[in-house]
């Protein structure tokens, strides 16, 4: 009797992991179990920081509350991108230029730049930094951890890049403007409702700077702005409606800086428009 004898050879697969699922304001991905998330947002921006106990892993989404003009694009890219650079440079103990190796990766379905940074101070450490344009905002991504921790840790990049989304941010519409009037707070809006004088309504009013030239020319008065206030209660257009000319682009920038309770309409998220007045008083 003869036997026949078939070996079967299984090649092993790791396993996918077990995944958490993180939304919030527009904002979502799925991560790792066993990492945490950490809401660093400012007024500027949405960031959230991933950690793991026990690894110096961190990895960073930054994402920019404010629309992007066409126009301003190319200076808001390098104002956006620069400092988590350098501050991914920081954390690998790297000196204020290090050398950078361009990269390009996918960021969801979207092509994404980026540059990688190395650092042999106390063990080889990596930092990737990946930026692009989605819809009309800017969104980056920082990934830092060392070597001995790269086969651990990089399902986290993959599983965070792959899920990222990035909810399209909700415009006004203008019935029967122009695309000018989209953009500057004017005119009746479907979803928009008028919050005429917004000073007492804010949570943050900066004040607007005394300019060196208005100073030199004793310039005072009362500078109107109109702001157009987004869901999230972040000023997302402003421009100086009356006051002297000399005072309105401090003005504005101190407006641009405002934010407010967010604000909802039975029930649903609704943008607000309305003034915020300053006062100067002649130095």
């Amino acid at each position: 009797m003869i036997f026949s004898l078939l070996t079967l050879s299984v090649c092993a697969q790791s396993p996918k992991p077990e995944l958490n699922h993180f939304a919030t304001r527009g904002i979502s991905f799925d991560y790792p179990i066993g990492y945490s998330v950490t809401d660093e947002s400012t007024a500027e921006a949405q960031s959230f920081i991933l950690t793991r106990k026990g690894s110096s892993v961190e990895l960073a989404i930054v994402v920019m509350r404010r629309i992007t003009l066409p126009d301003e694009l190319p200076a808001a890219i390098d104002n956006f991108k620069g400092p988590i650079i350098e501050k991914v440079g920081t954390t690998l103990g790297l000196a204020n230029s290090p050398e950078r190796m361009a990269i390009q990766t996918q960021l969801g379905s979207r092509q994404a730049e980026g540059v990688r940074l190395r650092s042999s101070r106390n063990g080889s450490r990596t930092g990737e930094v990946i930026w692009l344009q989605w819809d009309d905002r800017l969104v980056a991504l920082s990934f830092v951890r060392s070597d001995a921790e790269e086969a651990i840790e990089s399902p986290l990049w993959e599983t965070v890049r792959s899920s990222l989304n990035v909810e399209a941010r909700r415009t006004a519409v203008v019935l029967g403007a122009t695309p000018e009037a989209v953009d500057s707070p004017q005119g009746p809006r479907r979803n928009t409702i008028s919050g005429g004088v917004l000073n007492g309504k804010a949570l943050e009013l900066p004040k607007p700077a005394y300019p060196p030239v208005a100073r030199a020319a004793h310039a005072s008065g009362t500078v109107v702005v109109q702001v157009l206030i987004d869901e999230d209660g972040y000023v997302i257009a402003a421009r100086a409606v009356s006051g002297h000319p000399l005072l309105q682009a401090a003005s504005v920038a101190a407006a641009r800086e405002a934010r407010f309770s967010p604000t909802r309409l039975a029930g649903a998220p609704v943008k607000v428009a309305g003034v915020i007045q300053y006062n100067f008083v002649a130095q």
